[in-house]
């Protein structure tokens, strides 16, 4: 069974995801990334830095690239993509 784990960040818990990120590791690893664009993304820098030998670390660095966070009353894009590249390198941790 392939291990997996997700992650959000909400302000409260009925709220929708500001971000949110969902990891999949089965052989290879694969990394969703919700409200990072206008419709769900793969964090495609993080995979292929993954694939290539990276550390989680330097993975979650580059987890925004390629994306168009909006703002809204919630959150401006640069505290999206922050988020993202936090989410992702704890999503990616878990995974183990």
């Amino acid at each position: 069974m392939p291990a997996g784990r997700s992650q959000k960040f909400n302000r409260r818990a009925q709220d929708w995801a500001i971000v949110g990120v969902a990891v999949v590791r089965n052989g290879s690893t694969g990394i969703g990334l919700v409200n990072m664009g206008s419709r769900p993304l793969r964090a495609d820098a993080s995979e292929a830095a993954l694939a290539g030998g990276a550390s989680n670390a330097d993975a979650a660095a580059v987890a925004d690239e390629g994306t168009e966070p909006s703002a809204d009353l919630n959150a401006s894009p640069e505290y999206r993509r922050h988020l993202a590249r936090v989410l992702v390198g704890r999503a990616l941790d878990e995974a183990g």
